[in-house]
């Protein structure tokens, strides 16, 4: 019987994709840049998810330039676990006003597609992408993801979507950005070159802290509930929102433009030490 070349066996075995003892494929930048890391996906990136499932990173993944997305999406229903691992491009933010070096680019650490839906990312970095840290579709949903130095928001979701336990931090337009009908709690946005959170209508917008962000603290469109956030230091007004959006229980103080322009005033609300609020 004739023995199987050791060379072919090493090529068969990085050719095919890793499975965790889960069933969760797994991506990391050894597969992604040589082989590919599973159907679908051929070798260098972004990694190209095609098919729904689980997937998970175990290792960081460093794009070549600013046009380079991390991982491309082409299916519904994906979860991806980034299990504590950073996506990582050259752009840089800093300053005051901020400037993200390069200044314009097309990559997004996971980038996706407007119209697809049922995207899951958690747990990880994303930071210096061109774009956007992450540019998802409907019914997205983003938990405890760090999102920094990224060419244009930081968190970039289409309608129905939840973002939670998140920060932004220095991202070159807004820190998250959140179509029609999402819920947006917990997070943290601080240092954003425009507003620290973009809510557009009938959105819930609850227990966030926004401060020294560029533009508005938070701004949201008509329709709105915005619950129970901090807001400070902003170089635009602390909430700014369009009728009949209301606001109740929040804590603004310090904004460069005024404390809250347009909304309805549920009650509770402090504006700079008091309970004074428009």
């Amino acid at each position: 019987m004739r023995s199987i070349p050791i060379l072919l066996l090493l090529f068969l075995a990085l050719a095919l994709p890793a499975f965790a003892s889960d069933g969760v494929l797994e991506i990391n930048q050894t597969c992604a840049v040589n082989t590919g890391c599973f159907a679908g996906d051929a070798a260098g990136l972004p990694v190209t998810i095609t098919a729904s499932g689980s997937y998970r990173l175990t290792s960081n993944l460093v794009v070549p330039n600013e046009n380079t997305s991390g991982i491309q999406l082409t299916s519904d229903n994906v979860s991806i676990d980034l299990a504590g691992f950073e996506i990582r491009g050259p752009v840089v933010c800093s300053g005051t006003p901020l400037v993200c070096t390069p200044s314009s680019g097309l990559g997004s650490g996971v980038q996706g597609s407007r119209n697809q839906s049922g995207t899951s990312v958690r747990n990880g970095s994303i930071r210096g992408m061109g774009l956007s840290g992450l540019f998802l579709g409907v019914q997205a949903e983003v938990k405890n993801v760090r999102v920094r130095s990224n060419g244009r928001c930081g968190i970039d979701t289409s309608e129905s979507s939840i973002i939670s336990g998140n920060t932004a931090y220095q991202n070159g337009i807004a820190g998250i950005c959140a179509k029609a009908g999402s819920t947006v709690s917990g997070n943290a946005a601080y240092q954003n070159g425009s507003d620290g959170i973009d809510g557009s209508s009938g959105s819930t917008i609850l227990g966030n802290t926004a401060n020294e962000n560029g533009g508005d603290g938070i701004s949201a469109s008509s329709g709105s509930t915005v619950l129970g956030n901090t807001v400070r230091l902003n170089t635009g007004f602390g909430l700014n929102l369009v009728s009949p959006s209301g606001y109740r229980e929040n804590v603004i103080s310090n904004n460069t433009a005024g404390t809250v322009f347009g909304g309805v005033n549920a009650g509770n609300n402090v504006c700079n030490g008091l309970l004074t609020c428009p």
